[in-house]
């Protein structure tokens, strides 16, 4: 009896020590992946920004756009820009990479070496960490590391791509909202940990009890404990759900919305005779869809207004970002494609592939119904609810464009029973 105390305990002990290495793995993963989306989600402000102040400075009429005067209007808007603790490096390049305007005014004229330039001329955002130590050209940075962005310039109201500017803002000023997008990852991730733990716990213990009292059961323990290991990948699910709650710390809407649009892609996929398979991959990438939002500044997800083209690009971004992050994770594989397509479109217009008709994957499809329906009926910052049936008429007008028409007439016709 004592033995099998002592092989309990030590069974125990490994199972803490593998679940909380594995919980750290992850959570260095992702969130090493969620912090680079809220660098990403930062360097895009300040490329838009950046190109703004740029254009608002250019010559429009005389074919030349960086005149004398066209730079001494930027240099006085940068020079207003950086009167706060807001500063930044500034550098403007013409199309064979010559500065035009630097915040140094010894660089103009120069040629620097920028290895990201011909992509960046190319129209192609550059957006990277640099470290500051030993850089001289980064010197007025007071900051060990600094956050480069090099955008194309287009001159306004064209689709000609006339520069190339390059911005340095310091790190620290997006340390804080990356560690805070970190936290959220860890928190729910050891918190699951310790679920799992606490559930193991509790199957170990039942076991030894069964033991104790039927000693002969004792070669059956081995095969059960293995099975419950086994289980580790139905609790690290829940684990992912506590991640998708996460995003609730930035919009309270995306966390009841994921559980909404779980529950529709379920009716959808019951009625579409899913295997159980794919009904267990729709549902995971139905919690887990809108993840890539962790990364999107409170400012646009809340906005009430009608957002800019900028900010909606922010927006775009989240299926993409959703994705990679759920890369980093092996056994959610089949809900990678799920996730990164949900937003694309039947005609080909969606994004962030632009896939079209039966190129989209059919689960993709799916959720993309069932996304939508739930928007529609749930209220919003910048618009209330509409009724069940307005919001079938709508994926009705917008089925053949939009929807996949065979999936939209099986939802519609499912979903009264359903409700």
């Amino acid at each position: 009896m004592d033995q099998t105390k002592g092989v309990m305990r030590k069974i125990r002990i490994g199972a803490f020590i593998t679940i909380m290495l594995i919980a750290i793995a992850v959570a260095v993963i992702v969130g090493r992946e969620v912090q680079l989306v809220v660098v990403r989600g930062a360097g895009s402000v300040v490329a838009s920004g950046s190109t703004t102040l740029v254009q608002s400075s250019l010559d429009h009429t005389s074919g030349e756009p960086f005149t004398s005067e066209c730079v001494q209007r930027l240099s006085e808007l940068v020079t207003a820009r950086n009167s706060d603790d807001n500063s930044m490096l500034f550098r403007v390049m013409d199309s064979d990479g010559r500065v035009v305007f630097s915040t140094m005014a010894e660089e103009i004229g120069a040629t620097p070496e920028e290895d990201e330039f011909d992509d960046a001329i190319a129209g192609e955002t550059y957006i990277g960490i640099v470290d500051t130590a030993g850089n001289s050209a980064l010197s007025n940075i007071n900051d060990e590391r600094a956050i480069e962005v090099l955008t194309p310039l287009q001159m306004p109201g064209t689709s000609e791509i006339i520069g190339v500017v390059e911005t340095y803002k310091p790190y620290s000023h997006v340390a804080p909202s990356a560690r805070r997008a970190a936290l959220i990852v860890w928190i729910p991730i050891v918190v699951g940990a310790l679920v799992t733990f606490a559930g193991l716990s509790w199957v170990l213990e039942r076991a030894s009890a069964e033991a104790q009292e039927h000693e002969q059961e004792v070669d059956s323990l081995s095969s059960r404990l293995h099975d419950s290991m086994l289980s580790l990948e139905g609790q690290a699910l829940g684990t992912l759900q506590a991640l998708s709650a996460a995003v609730d710390e930035k919009d309270s809407y995306t966390a009841r919305h994921s559980l909404g649009v779980t529950n529709w892609a379920h009716v959808i996929g019951v009625a579409a005779g899913l295997s159980q398979a794919e009904q267990a991959t729709l549902e995971r990438a139905g919690l887990l869809h809108d993840l890539g939002k962790i990364g999107v500044p409170e400012s646009v997800l809340l906005k009430p207004d009608r957002l800019t083209e900028e900010e909606f690009e922010l927006i775009r971004e989240h299926s993409e970002a959703g994705a990679r992050i759920l890369e980093t994770i092996p056994f959610l594989d089949d809900v990678v494609t799920v996730v990164r397509h949900h937003h694309e479109c039947w005609d080909g217009t969606g994004y962030p592939r632009g896939l079209a008709g039966e190129e989209i994957p059919y689960l993709a499809r799916v959720l993309a119904v069932a996304d939508a329906y739930d928007a529609m009926t749930t209220d919003r910052p910048y618009r209330a609810a509409i009724s069940a049936e307005a919001a079938c008429r709508e994926l009705l007008d917008c089925s053949g464009t939009q929807f996949d028409p065979a999936i939209v007439a099986l939802f519609v016709e499912c979903r009264e029973t359903a409700s």
